[in-house]
């Protein structure tokens, strides 16, 4: 992964970030292998420290509640959250209809608009084609 944003939110923005991020994967009720890579890998990035790491896995039996997460995330921190929770539903190959909902939910939270959120999607179908290129010529 590469340096991110999510870097530059304080130590509790980067946690609740985390923990929106496995309210988002277990939204539909299962966690796949996907999501839970892609919450590692975000955590990783964060630079979360290995205890925090422990109680955001804690938190994927009883994902922390939407609202509670965006009420500790900056306006950045939401528009952050936003791209990486489509990120996040995107990696097991299908958004589901309620992981849809709760991106909505937390675009509205952001004040993100609609042609804003349009853009997200795009961004994120062509970050999956891109990596998915390597796939093909590593093979």
């Amino acid at each position: 992964m590469f340096p991110d944003l999510v870097n530059g939110l304080t130590i509790e923005e980067r946690l609740a970030h985390a923990q929106l991020m496995v309210a988002v994967a277990s939204v539909d009720g299962e966690l796949v292998q996907e999501e839970l890579i892609m919450i590692e890998s975000i955590m990783g990035k964060s630079m979360l420290h290995p205890e925090m790491r422990v109680d955001v896995r804690n938190t994927l039996s009883h994902p922390l509640e939407v609202d509670k997460c965006m009420d500790i995330l900056s306006n950045a921190g939401q528009k952050l959250a936003l791209r990486d929770a489509v990120l996040v539903s995107a990696c097991d190959g299908e958004y589901d209809k309620k992981e849809i909902r709760i991106i909505k939910k937390i675009a509205k939270i952001a004040e993100v608009d609609t042609e804003t959120l349009s853009q997200i999607y795009q961004w994120v179908e062509e970050y999956w084609s891109v990596y998915d290129k390597s796939t093909k010529f590593l093979s």
